[in-house]
């Protein structure tokens, strides 16, 4: 009897088979004896050597001999070792992919994934006119099957000219079987074939799957379009029925400071019978603060109100002059806004602009202005510290404003880390910011910040390369900044190994070990309102729900009513949400649900579950407000309201 060598065959693994078939034989066990009969009937019975118990593994998998089995098995590591190395940085993009394929062009005939990362059309209708069940089959590695490598491909942008191929790979392993809504359900990091087209900016694929039947809502593959200055694939999703309401769309658009894409999104907004002005007024904020005249001009042409503050309640014509943006503010003013403007508003601008001699002038026809101040105020530095202003920072650092303020949780130092702004971060360590400080939100270092930033900013200004070393040559410690969940680019991936730095354990977030038995939440109004949204959850009763709901409750910044958030909650059923009640827990007037949180995989492994804590304040026997938090430290503690 013979057998094929497996996929990725284990020599050790073999050699412990050799090592069992040895002790069979010397126990005398007629089929252990039968297979040496059968393939090495010269071995002498009673002893038999652990060589004689090699020979025969070897010659069940068709070699000559165990030296030839082995040189086999390491040949084939190599090789899948080459190829996996092949397939990151085929998705990764950039040199290396190429310089791999120069120096191998022949594996795109080796395997499906190779010929379909390639957009090697020929290979793959090959290879499934052999095995058309390859199409849908999920590998090991990623959980993937071809369609994802065809979708999350760089070799579009690699070399333009297999944009066309991988567009028709993507046709073929629809045409077998693969579905054009593939996804692994993940929560953290959603996959998905739409996704991963928009997100390698391929709209010959997007095309492809869209006219195919890809749902172009779950996973927000809208907001994916907006960081590549290409609105080709917008236009596609939009035309396709892309849902804007309920996204992060325009905010990306603001955040991206891009005009096309604004304008695209609104119009769509307009067509679709939604007031764009409800819209325009909530980006108005971000964009006075972080985009260009041109942009905040679409957003006021499209009814904007140019009154509005923002969730602190700071007007925005002030949110511009803080930001230092003078055209913005003159447009704001000529439209009516109220001018409330102060010499603190002034000051913050100035220091934004690095106008020293304003900042000076300032202060010397204010003299108490800097103790006037207030903690918000002085946090402006943590956001100035986003920006590519060095200059900027140092004045800002020379006239007092702290190093250890927080936005949001975050120091300067973490956010010019996490932005990849390497001078930014130089002029704060040179001023004496602390290499070492902690987050208020995820209790992390700034190099932690700056590895997941070189991920989830990857494309996006930065140098997070020079950055990572020079919070590592100022003595940041090594612990826990390599954030498996987050993981960092390939080129900071690559600079952490040089430093002998390797990814970090997953961190268990559930608040305990699973109980059988029910937990305790006391009795009462709050116990009864526990139960109830433990089993509206469970049971995704929407009606149970709502009757638990104030007409005006509030959820974050998106829903300030009872439609809306019930709204929201059929969006994210309709999507395939499955959301699992893991914990219940009274705190005072706030019931904290644990919840394992996912949606329906389709065609790829699923991704694990995310676990997300839900707070539901409750006042008079009726929830007011909603707040998500990623863990169980919810932020850093329970609202204060709780």
């Amino acid at each position: 009897m013979s057998e094929a060598l497996p996929e990725r065959p284990d020599l050790d693994q073999l050699r412990r088979r050799a090592k069992e078939l040895r002790a069979l034989a010397r126990r005398g066990d007629p089929a252990a004896l039968e297979r040496f009969q059968h393939h090495h009937p010269m071995s002498r019975r009673g002893e038999v050597p652990l060589a004689a118990a090699q020979l025969v593994i070897a010659r069940e998998l068709g070699f000559g001999s165990w030296p030839l089995l082995k040189a086999a098995v390491a040949a084939q590591t190599t090789m899948h070792r080459e190829l996996s190395a092949f397939l990151t940085a085929s998705l990764d993009g950039g040199r290396q992919a190429a310089d791999m394929f120069r120096a191998n062009p022949a594996i795109a005939r080796r395997d499906l994934h190779a010929a379909t990362v390639l957009g090697d059309a020929e290979a793959v209708r090959e290879a499934l006119s052999v095995d058309p069940g390859a199409a849908v089959a999920i590998d090991d590695e990623r959980g993937w099957p071809p369609l994802l490598y065809a979708c999350y491909s760089r070799w579009h942008q690699i070399h333009p000219e297999r944009a066309s191929g991988l567009a028709e790979v993507a046709r073929l392993l629809l045409d077998a079987g693969a579905s054009p809504n593939t996804n692994d359900g993940g929560r953290a990091r959603y996959r998905s074939a739409l996704k991963g087209s928009v997100e390698a900016n391929n709209p010959e694929v997007t095309d492809v799957l869209l006219s195919r039947g890809a749902n172009p809502n779950p996973g927000q593959p809208i907001g994916e379009a907006m960081g590549h200055g290409d609105h080709r694939c917008l236009r596609l999703l939009l035309a396709h029925g892309a849902r804007v309401t309920g996204t992060w769309a325009l905010g990306a658009a603001v955040l991206n400071d891009d005009e096309v894409a604004l304008e695209l999104l609104l119009e769509a907004l307009e067509a679709g019978g939604v007031d764009a002005a409800k819209d325009a007024t909530e980006a108005l904020p971000d964009a006075a603060t972080l985009a260009s005249l041109p942009v905040v001009a679409k957003l006021l042409d499209a009814g904007a109100d140019p009154n509005v503050t923002d969730e602190d309640g700071v007007p925005v014509l002030r949110l511009a002059v803080r930001a230092g943006k003078d055209d913005i503010a003159a447009r704001l003013q000529a439209l009516g806004a109220a001018d409330e403007v102060s010499d603190i508003d002034q000051f913050i601008g100035a220091c934004f602009k690095a106008d020293r001699e304003a900042a000076e002038r300032l202060l010397a026809e204010h003299p108490d202005l800097l103790e006037r101040m207030t903690e918000q105020d002085r946090a402006v530095i943590v956001a100035a510290a986003g920006r590519p202003r060095p200059e900027a920072v140092a004045l800002m650092a020379s006239l007092g404003f702290p190093l250890d303020a927080r936005r949001f949780g975050d120091q300067p130092l973490h956010n010019a880390a996490y932005h990849g702004n390497a001078e930014v971060v130089r002029v704060l360590l040179g001023a004496g910011a602390d290499v070492h400080g902690r987050d208020g939100r995820f209790d992390s270092t700034p190099l932690a910040f700056a590895t997941v930033g070189s991920g989830e900013r990857a494309g996006k200004p930065g140098d997070w390369v020079e950055t990572v070393r020079v919070l590592i040559e100022a003595g940041a410690s090594r612990e826990d900044v390599w954030i498996s969940e987050k993981p960092p680019s390939t080129e900071v991936a690559s600079l952490l190994r040089s430093y002998g730095i390797t990814p970090d354990n997953p961190v268990e977030k559930a608040l305990g070990e699973p109980s059988e038995a029910p937990i305790s939440i006391g009795s009462g109004v709050m116990a009864d309102m526990a139960r109830h949204l433990e089993v509206a959850h469970r049971d995704r009763d929407l009606d149970l729900l709502g009757s638990l709901l104030h007409p005006e409750v509030h959820w974050t910044g998106d829903c300030t009513n009872k439609a809306q958030v019930l709204n929201w909650y059929r969006r994210l059923l309709a999507e395939g949400t499955v959301a699992t009640v893991e914990s219940v827990q009274v705190y005072g007037d706030a019931v904290v649900l644990g919840l394992s949180v996912a949606l329906q995989a389709e065609g790829a492994r699923p991704a694990p579950p995310q676990l997300v804590y839900q707070v539901f304040r409750v006042v008079d026997a009726q929830i007011v407000d909603i707040r998500g938090y990623p863990d169980s430290r919810l932020g850093g503690g329970l609202p204060k309201t709780c």
